[in-house]
């Protein structure tokens, strides 16, 4: 188990144990978007994801966190695309360099090695400085001690004050990072 333990024994030869969560990071993950503008279907990608959590993989519920993506490293296989898209008037990456999500809340659960759990994961998404309540879900699969996380959503990106030319009010957004004990 990944867990931190603390053993507390003495009085009256009673023993406690007490669960703690753990320092867990990821780096290099990756994020892809498919978005459609005007009649066109553009899909993306963003690598260099990063997620800092406190895990206990007996007690999910316990896990709080963020993962943060690196929105100035959006690419969608068209330069001038992704100039705009980085624009002001869109994403504003000169001064909105990351999109985050801030855990608060993760359905219990445990991780169990070689097995997949599916999960939800509510909290506070903020994009080009707005930020709004969502839940996601999140699919967690313990191996070797490492921790494959990924997750697939929608959400509107109107409401976060991102304006693209002929954008849809609707984005699908998959995330993919794997944590490791720090």
């Amino acid at each position: 188990m990944n867990s931190l333990l603390l053993s507390l024994s003495g009085l009256l030869g009673l023993s406690l144990t007490l669960a703690v969560p753990a320092p867990y990071a990821a780096s290099g993950g990756s994020a892809t978007f498919d978005y459609r503008v005007t009649v066109v279907n553009v899909k993306g990608t963003m690598d260099g994801v990063s997620s800092s959590v406190n895990l206990d993989t007996g007690d999910l519920a316990a896990t709080t966190g963020t993962v943060t993506v690196p929105l100035s490293e959006l690419k969608t296989g068209n330069g001038l695309r992704d100039s705009h898209a980085k624009g002001t008037g869109a994403l504003n990456t000169v001064q909105f360099k990351e999109a985050t999500f801030k855990l608060e809340k993760l359905t219990g659960g445990k991780l169990t090695e070689g097995q997949t759990l599916a999960t939800t994961a509510s909290g506070q998404m903020s994009v080009k400085g707005v930020s709004k309540p969502v839940s996601v879900p999140v699919k967690a699969t313990l191996n070797a001690g490492k921790i494959n996380v990924s997750t697939q959503f929608k959400f509107n990106p109107l409401e976060y004050g991102v304006r693209y030319p002929g954008g849809s009010d609707n984005i699908t957004v998959n995330v993919e990072f794997v944590l490791t004990v720090r």
